[in-house]
């Protein structure tokens, strides 16, 4: 279990730094992680570990605003610590960053509480914009993910009852905008598309997260698929 990045956090104010967590039980992709964690300036390492155990008391004892987690433990599931950071009495974000890419896997983290997908496999290079785009609002996946996930939810078995779809009114704007999420676009291109500040679309973005009772991105455009309303 390491703190790493302390010395690095001194250099900025710390209110204008996002604090991450790192669980990965590979030294070298750990390592990895947390040196792109500690050369971004908006964000601070707050620690690294590499089990599930260590992960948990990490999680704790330093509240992370978004820990990146690997499935594959040595001594459990990554899912636990996704379930522990959705169930957190403070705003903890996790990202998953795994070798695991099978259907199996994504739903069960997905369910477990994650907010993003990425591969190993497909390069984490770009992982701390990855962070970035999931602080802001976003659900980053490698593209594979992202087209398994859209290949699943459009075949899935779906029998949207008028009940259900009637209980969950979505306003043109609203319909408009998770559309285009489903399309991949991010809320900067979104609100040039559509004309409208940034933050306006994170308003529509939040209104719809609390009409269908939905927490991420993902699980927006899952549900209101479900209930057929875009």
């Amino acid at each position: 279990m390491t703190r790493w990045g302390a010395s690095v956090s001194a250099l900025n104010d710390p209110h204008e730094r996002h604090r991450v967590l790192v669980v990965d039980d590979q030294t070298l992709t750990a390592k990895y992680l947390a040196n792109s964690v500690v050369h971004r300036s908006d964000l601070e390492l707050v620690g690294t570990a590499f089990s599930l155990a260590e992960g948990l008391t990490l999680l704790n004892d330093t509240q992370p605003r978004i820990v990146l987690v690997d499935l594959g433990l040595p001594d459990g599931s990554g899912l636990e610590l996704l379930k522990a950071a959705s169930r957190a009495s403070w705003p903890c974000d996790g990202l998953v960053v795994t070798v695991f890419g099978d259907e199996a896997s994504v739903f069960s983290a997905i369910r477990a509480g994650a907010r993003g997908y990425i591969l190993k496999s497909s390069g984490i290079e770009h992982i701390g914009q990855q962070i970035a785009m999931l602080i802001e609002g976003g659900s980053p996946m490698s593209p594979i993910i992202a087209r398994s996930v859209l290949s699943l939810v459009a075949n899935a078995n779906i029998d949207p009852s008028p009940s259900r779809a009637d209980a969950v009114t979505l306003t043109p704007r609203e319909s408009e905008v998770l559309s285009l999420i489903a399309r991949g676009y991010k809320r900067a291109e979104i609100a040039t598309m559509l004309a409208i500040a940034i933050g306006t679309v994170g308003n529509h973005i939040n209104s719809v997260y609390r009409k269908l009772e939905v927490r991420s991105n993902t699980e927006a455009v899952a549900k209101a698929t479900q209930i057929g309303v875009i």
